[in-house]
């Protein structure tokens, strides 16, 4: 059983886990908030293209199979379609993206979780001689480990960029 602290040490545990608290606040909320914000657009875009090229390829062997009078045209338009919205949902990665930001968010939120766990932790079984140092270690683990999931997820989003490539067939 731990012992019970005195009133010296339980002021500079709640001074520390306040401070500590104000850390995530600052450091870490922001960017789960970023997270949350941001990945909204690019799953609509990734959902949304992805059932139109879809549709659109299914649509296009009964249209060229009907005898609309302006069919040449409404496939050719079609083509062009398919082909823009699939050169776009390759150029932008809205799949990555999304995936990227869900995954970071989670992480996030789970670091978060283990740092609350920690300052239980902290403050349930420790002596009251390691609390404080607990507390500090739980938050320098928290930002070392957050700034890390960040770093991932841009460098992941960073190395998926590409510009469009042309074809550089040989000229005769």
């Amino acid at each position: 059983m731990t012992q019970q602290p005195t009133t010296q040490q339980s002021d500079a545990f709640a001074e520390a886990v306040q401070s500590a608290a104000a850390i995530k606040t600052l450091y870490v909320d922001p960017r789960i908030d970023w997270y949350k914000t941001h990945t909204r657009w690019p799953r609509f875009w990734f959902r949304s293209v992805g059932v139109l090229i879809i549709l659109l390829s299914v649509t296009l062997p009964a249209i060229a199979a009907s005898s609309l009078p302006a069919k040449d045209i409404v496939l050719s338009a079609m083509s062009v379609a398919i082909a823009a919205l699939t050169g776009l949902g390759s150029f932008f990665h809205w799949e990555k993206t999304w995936r990227g930001s869900s995954s970071s968010q989670m992480a996030l939120e789970q670091l978060c979780a283990k740092w609350e766990l920690e300052l239980t932790n902290a403050r349930l079984i420790l002596s009251p001689d390691d609390r404080v140092k607990h507390v500090y270690q739980a938050t320098d683990d928290l930002l070392t480990n957050a700034r890390s999931v960040v770093a991932s997820e841009s460098e992941g989003f960073f190395n998926g960029l590409q510009f469009p490539q042309q074809n550089s067939a040989p000229k005769d």
